[in-house]
C-alpha cells in the first residue's frame, strides 16, 4: 500500500509540525504536505494530491472557513476531514457537520489524542481504498490543469493612499508587456473608485454577478464577464456595487467565489479593497499570491501601516507574501524615506512621489503608465513593479529609482521608537 498522504490546512505551521512529529513512527508513513492560504489549495491538490486526510487547523475555525471546508468535502468527497480547532465554531451545528468532519480535536492536544484521531481516519481510508477511485481534483479535466491567474491585492490602513491609482496601472503593466489578460476587482463594497478613476459606466456590478439565480461554480466562471466593463487599454472591470447598501448582502464566501472564478477566465487578477481588515478582505487576502501594504509619507499612515502588519502577523497572513509601498512621498515635511525605510527593514517594493502625471492620468480616466509613459513617475512604477513580470516580458532597460536622501535617523528615532510592532519578521 502507498504512503497514506495528508494535508494541513492552516496558516500557522505549527500543527503540521506536530503532525510530523506524532505519526513520525507509523508505518507506512503519511506523507505531510502544509498549505497555509486556502487560495493554494487547489494548486496544491493539482501538484501533489491526491490525499487521503485533510486537517484543517484554528484558523478555519470561522464561519466563512466551515464554508470554504463544505466546498471542498462537496468537490472532494472521498478526503476525510480532521477538524483540529483551539475552540468551538462560532457557527450553527448544521455548517460544522456540512464540512463532511469525522472528527475534531481541540487544540492543544496531546500527542496521543492527535496520534489516537488520525489513526482511527486512515484505518477508514485503509477500509475503503479497495472499492475507492482516487479523488477528482479541482482544476483538472482530461489530464491538464485549468489556468490558474495570479492574483495581486491592495491593501491599506488610512485612506487615500492611492490603492486604486496602483490598482490601475498594476492592471495596465502585466497586461500590457505580457499580452495577457488581466482585470480589476473592486471590493470596496461601499464607496469604489476603479471605475470612475477610469471614467468607465459599467452595467452590472459584482452584485448583479452574484444574484444569478441557481448558479454554481462553473455558471459564475462561464458567465462572469458578461458583468464586467472594459476599459480601452484592455482592462475588464467588475465593478463595485452602485449602492453602498448593497455591500451588506456580500459575504466573504462570495468573494472567494468570485476570485477563483475570475483567476480562471484571467492571467491576472489585480483586488482593490477598502482600508480595513473585516472578512472580505481576509478572504481576499487569503487568495493573494502577493498582497501589496500601501501608506503615505505622513506619521499617522506609516504607524498605521505597523499597527496594520502586526495584525496582519498575528493573523499568520505569511509575510513572505507581503509587498510595501509608500506613496506620496515628499520632501521637508518632517520625516523622509530613509527614516521609513529604517522602521521596515522589508524595505518598500516601490517609494513613489506627487506628481502632476498622476492627476492628469485620473483626469482623462487612463493609467499613468499609458498616458505618460516617459514620465519620471511612470518609470518608477515600472522599476518598483516591472518585477512581477516574467523574465522574457520585462522591458530591455527598466528605470532605476534613485537611493533615498540620508540622514543622522535621530527625528525618525524619537518620532516612532515607541512603535516597535511596525517590523514584520
Amino acid at each position: 500500500m502507498r504512503n497514506p498522504k495528508i494535508l494541513v490546512l492552516d496558516r500557522s505551521g505549527a500543527l503540521a509540525e506536530q503532525l510530523e512529529r506524532v505519526l513520525g513512527d507509523l508505518r507506512p508513513r503519511p506523507e505531510i504536505t502544509t498549505a497555509t492560504r486556502v487560495g493554494v489549495v487547489a494548486e496544491v491538490l493539482s501538484a501533489d494530491g491526491p490525499f487521503d486526510v485533510l486537517v484543517a487547523g484554528p484558523s478555519l475555525a470561522t464561519r466563512t472557513g466551515l464554508a470554504r471546508l463544505e466546498v471542498i468535502h462537496d468537490e472532494l468527497p472521498d478526503m476525510e476531514l480532521l477538524l483540529a480547532f483551539g475552540r468551538r465554531p462560532d457557527a450553527a451545528l448544521r455548517d460544522i457537520v456540512r464540512t463532511g468532519a469525522v472528527d475534531l480535536v481541540q487544540l492543544p492536544a496531546d500527542d496521543e489524542a492527535l496520534k489516537d484521531s488520525l489513526n482511527r481516519i486512515l484505518d477508514m481510508v485503509r477500509k475503503k481504498s479497495a472499492a475507492t477511485a482516487p479523488a477528482p481534483v479541482p482544476g483538472v479535466a482530461n489530464g491538464t490543469r485549468d489556468h490558474l491567474g495570479k492574483v495581486f491585492t491592495m491593501s491599506s490602513a488610512t485612506g487615500g493612499c492611492g490603492k486604486t491609482f496602483i490598482a490601475t496601472n498594476l492592471a495596465f503593466l502585466l497586461g500590457h508587456y505580457t499580452g495577457k489578460r488581466a482585470c480589476i476587482i473592486d471590493l470596496d463594497l461601499q464607496f469604489g473608485e476603479v471605475s470612475t478613476a477610469l471614467r468607465l459606466r459599467p452595467r452590472f456590478t459584482i452584485s448583479d454577478a452574484l444574484q444569478r439565480e441557481d448558479a454554481d461554480e462553473a455558471d459564475l466562471e462561464a458567465h462572469l464577464e458578461e458583468y464586467m466593463v472594459t476599459h480601452e487599454s484592455g482592462i475588464a472591470v467588475l465593478a463595485a456595487p452602485k449602492d453602498p447598501a448593497e455591500a451588506d448582502r456580500i459575504d466573504p464566501l462570495d468573494v472567494g467565489r468570485i476570485i477563483t472564478a475570475a483567476r480562471k477566465r484571467f492571467d491576472y487578477v489585480v483586488v482593490d479593497t477598502p482600508s480595513a481588515l473585516n472578512e472580505i478582505v481576509l478572504a481576499a487576502f487569503d487568495l493573494s499570491d502577493t498582497l501589496f501594504t500601501m501608506a503615505t509619507l505622513d506619521l499617522p499612515s506609516v504607524r498605521n501601516m505597523g499597527v496594520f502588519l502586526s495584525a496582519l502577523e498575528r493573523l499568520k497572513i505569511p509575510s513572505d507574501n507581503i509587498k510595501l509601498l509608500l506613496n506620496k512621498a515628499e520632501t521637508d515635511v518632517g520625516i523622509d524615506v530613509a527614516q521609513i525605510t529604517r522602521l521596515f527593514p522589508q524595505g518598500f517594493t516601490a517609494v513613489l512621489p506627487y506628481s502632476k502625471e498622476v492627476s492628469r492620468s485620473i483626469n482623462l480616466g487612463v493609467p499613468v503608465l499609458a498616458s505618460s509613459p516617459g514620465a519620471p513617475i511612470s518609470k518608477l512604477i515600472l522599476q518598483g513593479f516591472g518585477t512581477f513580470l516574467p523574465a522574457g516580458d520585462r522591458p530591455p532597460a527598466m528605470a532605476t529609482a534613485a537611493e533615498p536622501p540620508a540622514d543622522n535617523g535621530r527625528r525618525g528615532r524619537r518620532l516612532f521608537r515607541r512603535q516597535p510592532a511596525a517590523q514584520v519578521h
